[in-house]
Order: C-alpha cells, then structure tokens, then sequence
C-alpha cells in the first residue's frame, strides 16, 4: 500500500479544504461588513408600516444641521428600539443615534435628566427636545421642535357659537384641537368681545364656523391683522354671514351663498350624502401638491372661489367637488327627494377653497424723505405675508368629519402653510390596515391536502429515491 501517496492526497485535499474555508469565511465577513455599513431594507407590507412617512422623509431631507438622537435604557433593551431609530439613521446621513445605558453611565444620564428607562432626546442646532416615545411621530415632531427652536400657537375666535375647540360632542374639533397639539401646536381661545385685539403669541387665527354677526369693530381687528401680516383660516359653512363674505371680497376672495350638492352617491359611504361633496380634484399649490387623488369630504360646503383681482393680493384656488356635483342658490327638498331648478344651479366641478397672500411692501429711506402721497416706485418688499385659508365648510375638521378620507392632512397642511412651514406639508401615515386572509371551504381543503399531505409524501418519495440510487 503506498502509504506515502495517500498522505500526499490527502494533504493536497486538506489543503483545498482549508484555502475554500478561508475563502468561504473571507467572502462572508465582507458580505457582513458591506451590508453594516450599507444597511438596506425593504418593506413589502401594504402600508408601509415599517418604513419612515412622507412626512418625516420631507422633514430629514431638509436638516440642516446634524441631529443627535440619544436612547436611554438598559443594554438589553437596545435591540427592541434599534428597528425603530435606525430607520432615521438610514434616511440621513444627518442623524447620529446613540443608545446609552443610565445604569452604565449615571453622569451623563443625570446631566441629561433622565427620569426613566426608554428616554429618548434629539439634539439640533444646540436645542434639545425630548420624545414622549419611541414612535415615529413622537420622534419626527421632537426633531421638528428642536429644528423650528419657537412655540407656536393656534388660536381659536370665540364668542359667535363657533366650533369649540375642546368640544367633544359630535360637532366638537376637541379631534382637530389635539391633533394640532400632536403638531407642535398650543392651542388657545381668543375673544375679540374680552380683548379687543389679537395676541401677538397667535401664530394662526382659526374662524371655524361662526352662527352670529361678528360687529364692525371685530372685523377691522381681523382686517387689521392680516393686512398686518397675520395668518387667517377661515372655515365658513351654511351660517349666514354676510360680512365675513364683504370682508374676503377686498381680498380677492368669493364666497357664494349656495349650497353644494354631491350626486355621486360616495359622500353615503363615509356616513355622509348628497350634503357631503366629495374632492378629488386638486391643484397645484403647497397646500394640496401632496394630495395626489385622496378623497376629503366636506359636509355642506359652499362655493369659494377667487374673486376679482385686487392690488398687493394674489388669490388662488385649492381644489373642487367632482363633475358629478352643483352649488344651488336654493336649496328644496320635498318628501325627502331633491328638487332641481336649473336656472339656479350651477354644475360642478365647484370650487369649495381658496388660499390668499398680501405682500407688504416695506418702506425705504427714500420713501419716508418723499411726500406722504407719493407712491414710491421699486421698494423692497419685506418678507412679512399675511396669509389667509377660506375653506367653504366649517364642518370637516369636526369630531364626526375629521377622519373621513384625508381631511386632517388637509387640515394640517393649511396650517402648516399659514405657518410658513412647508416642508412639513405631507400625507401623514396610515394606521396599520388589518388585511384577514379570508379562504373558502374549497381553499382550506386544498390548503390541508397540500401541507398535511401533500409535502410529507413528496419528502417521503425523494427519499425512498435516494435510498434507491445509493442502493
């Protein structure tokens, strides 16, 4: 027997073993290094529920600055929040996220107040927010008080049977009020009848759908402040109020006394009816670039739309009811059926919002050394803009409204854009949508013959063939 060939065999094979392990061992450690330092994931579910929002993308792609995002919590529940705030760390290359164990490091963790496990702070531009969880929204609206360093506030007239903000009944916008709280948003209630002004604090004034005369008085204050520069969203539904419409009109904005009606039959699917016009229809503005074709509804809407042109004003349509719809002049309604009157419609689509701008020319040296009736000619324009939203419903931020199709995005993105914050103008995201696999009898019988028996007896199979070839 030649020993010695044999061992030289089986050197040679030992070494290929060993170099194809190395290789092996050599191509796997680089696949891992390359994928930690490239982290890529895909989402596949209907929702996207495990991917960042629009919203949050549009808010990470506009930093400007490097955000610290700092977890507390125990070393062995790192794992748990890692799925969640690496998402950020992948978006931008911006966001540094630290986890830090309080117990390893109570200096650090005293320096920063922490009061308990799963603290999580964001750091940007020397401002420091905290999130109240781990969830994306908490987490996006701490980086977006951090980024925009100032409170701002909503307010709310009172004192014309408006809305409520902190109503909670059916025709309350208690929902609308903490969702703009959720939006970095204080929300308070002015009254033009107590104080005779408008706070300074007010970031936007919200008329939300006003049942009496609001006096002269009243309405120079709110002449005063958006011509002023201040920010306007007006919600005016069915209530008959004339000056609000003389007021708009030397703004460049026309609200008709009509009311709109959907025959389309889809305002009945979202608990509403003809009453309840349907929008699809957008146009290119901030406010709606991001609506795409989502449907909002808004319960007994009147038409608005730009009115005539009116100098230092720009007026612009927001969006319209379908084809299927028509604003009449009187409403009539016999034996629960509609009466029509074609002399007093008009067919849609039907503008139901109008957004509106003053520019403010700001005065130079020059023209305060010229006459006080001598229009100066190329003055620079400051960068103050009043700002107004006239929306032709006052009902579709309200409790029983609010979450029919896209209106609280709708809602928010006005907001956001009275507040000259446009890069916060999104679709937020959709709550997990709960998809059941639902099978027949017919199906569950396939299902239990393929797994129960099929695949055990095709196992069975390739192994008694294998058992045979190797016999």
């Amino acid at each position: 027997m030649n020993l010695e060939g044999f061992k030289t065999r089986q050197a040679k094979y030992g070494s290929y073993t060993t170099v194809y392990i190395v290789v092996v061992v050599a191509i796997l450690a680089s696949i891992n290094y390359l994928a930690d330092r490239h982290n890529k994931t895909f989402d596949a579910t209907a929702n996207k529920i495990y991917s960042l929002s629009e919203q949050t993308v549009k808010i990470l792609d506009g930093l400007e600055a490097d955000v610290k995002i700092s977890y507390f919590d125990r070393s062995t529940d790192f794992q748990a929040a890692r799925g969640s705030l690496v998402r950020y760390s992948n978006a931008s290359n911006r966001v540094e996220v630290e986890y830090i164990d309080p117990d390893s490091r109570p200096d650090l963790a005293q320096a920063m107040k922490v009061r308990s496990y799963g603290t999580l702070f964001v750091e940007y531009g020397g401002n420091q927010e905290e999130a109240q969880s781990i969830d994306e929204e908490d987490i996006t609206n701490a980086i977006i008080r951090a980024k925009k360093g100032q409170a701002k506030t909503a307010c709310f007239l009172t004192g014309h049977g408006e809305a409520a903000s902190d109503g909670r009944d059916r025709d309350g916008l208690a929902g609308a009020s903490e969702e703009i709280e959720t939006a970095n948003y204080s929300v308070t209630a002015v009254s033009l009848l107590e104080r005779p002004e408008i706070p300074t604090q007010c970031t936007v004034l919200i008329v939300a759908g006003p049942q009496t005369r609001i006096e002269a008085p009243e309405l120079d204050i709110l002449k005063e402040y958006v011509v002023g520069g201040g920010r306007l969203l007006l919600m005016i539904g069915q209530s008959k109020s004339p000056e609000i419409a003389d007021l708009v009109a030397e703004w460049g904005i026309r609200i008709k006394d009509d009311t709109i009606v959907d025959l389309t039959g889809i305002g009945q699917l979202f608990g509403g009816g003809p009453l309840t016009p349907l929008v699809a229809n957008y146009e290119d503005h901030p406010i709606t670039e991001v609506m795409g074709s989502a449907a909002t509804f808004f319960p007994y809407a009147r038409t608005v739309e730009p009115g005539d042109p009116v100098a230092n004003w720009k007026v612009d349509q927001l969006f319209s009811t379908t084809s299927g719809s028509f604003a009449t002049e009187k409403l009539e309604i016999v034996d629960q059926e509609l009466v029509r009157n074609s002399a007093r419609e008009t067919e849609g689509p039907i503008s139901v919002a109008v957004a509106a701008t003053h520019d403010i020319p700001e005065k130079t040296e020059d023209s305060e050394s010229s006459s006080e009736n001598e229009e100066v000619i190329g003055s620079e324009e400051s960068e103050k803009q009043g700002r107004v939203v006239v929306i032709g419903s006052s009902r579709f931020a309200r409790n029983y409204s609010l979450g029919r199709g896209s209106n609280l995005d709708l809602l928010l993105n006005a907001l956001n854009w009275l507040s000259s914050d446009e890069d916060l103008i999104s679709i937020r995201p959709s709550d997990p949508e709960n998809t059941p696999l639902d099978l027949t009898q017919s199906d569950m019988t396939k299902l239990f013959f393929l797994t129960v028996i099929g695949l055990p007896t095709l196992i069975v199979i390739l192994g008694l063939w294998v058992w045979w070839r190797r016999r």
